[in-house]
């Protein structure tokens, strides 16, 4: 307890009431400690890792033409293709399981160890350490996981491959990204919120994540579900892969769903936490 920064009285007595002190605490957990340049050299390793050498390995491959100029280009942009859906599954698919690990514990953890209940005897609103907490994992994911990977990502593509897709397709892409780790850490907390069950908080992401392969069997849930956003199945192509080949959206149905749960997830969440017995 003595290692954490110190909640500070505010004025605020609103729903918000301790937010920034709150949210200026959690943030400093992330960027206050080496937890961010772990997340980054983590995710760099899984996500760009993987990325460099798939791209290195089909570069050198002995089936790589050394022709004409012709062959080459479409040899690289084979390559490129293959790369973004490398960087899509595990940018997505496995970015967001960790990111969901990561999150089992934020509330949990907090209600099993008593922290929270002597945070919230604090000048501290329920909503505020909810939101904070969140807020805070939010930008932390989003930075490490999305922000800085993608970035990565598209430098390896265009550096050996001379993948060039606009820019506003690339952060188009990289918000469906977004949109996807936002669903998954407002789930966590959701059932961090409603259970005290480790296994269920973890379980049920887990569930969802690795069981996107199979979404295709249950046409419904694959059309709501934030899946094929990254995920590329014959009935339904990849959100993100289409946006980083400059091809026009199939549809933004699983978009609108997976923002419209991710609310409910959050809401459910701060509404159960309220009542929360501490």
């Amino acid at each position: 307890m003595a290692s954490n920064v110190s909640l500070n009285p505010t004025k605020d007595r609103r729903w918000f009431f301790g937010f920034g002190n709150m949210f200026y605490k959690q943030n400093h957990q992330w960027w206050g400690t080496r937890s961010w340049l772990i997340q980054l050299l983590v995710w760099g390793a899984v996500i760009n890792g993987m990325l460099l050498y798939f791209t290195l390995s089909a570069l050198n491959s002995p089936m790589y033409p050394k022709g004409s100029e012709a062959e080459i280009a479409a040899m690289k942009k084979a390559v490129a293709e293959e790369g973004i859906l490398i960087y899509v599954v595990f940018g997505g698919l496995f970015a967001a399981a960790g990111a969901a690990i990561k999150a089992q514990d934020a509330l949990i953890g907090e209600k099993r160890s008593g922290t929270a209940a002597w945070v919230i005897s604090k000048p501290i609103s329920r909503y505020a350490f909810l939101l904070a907490k969140l807020a805070a994992d939010v930008i932390g994911v989003l930075v490490t996981m999305v922000i800085v990977q993608g970035t990565i990502a598209y430098f390896i593509l265009k550096g050996f491959t001379n993948f060039s897709p606009s820019l506003s397709n690339c952060l188009a892409a990289l918000g469906l990204l977004v949109l996807m780790m936002l669903f998954y850490l407002s789930l966590t907390y959701m059932l961090g919120a409603v259970s005290n069950s480790r296994a269920l908080t973890i379980g049920l992401p887990m569930l969802l994540i690795f069981g996107a392969q199979f979404g295709s069997m249950i046409s419904f849930l694959a059309r709501i579900m934030p899946w094929n956003l990254v995920l590329d199945t014959p009935r339904n192509p990849s959100l993100a892969m289409a946006l980083l080949k400059g091809q026009p959206l199939t549809t933004v149905t699983p978009i609108i769903t997976t923002a419209v749960m991710s609310i409910l997830f959050i809401i459910i969440a701060v509404w159960r936490f309220s009542r929360e017995e501490f």
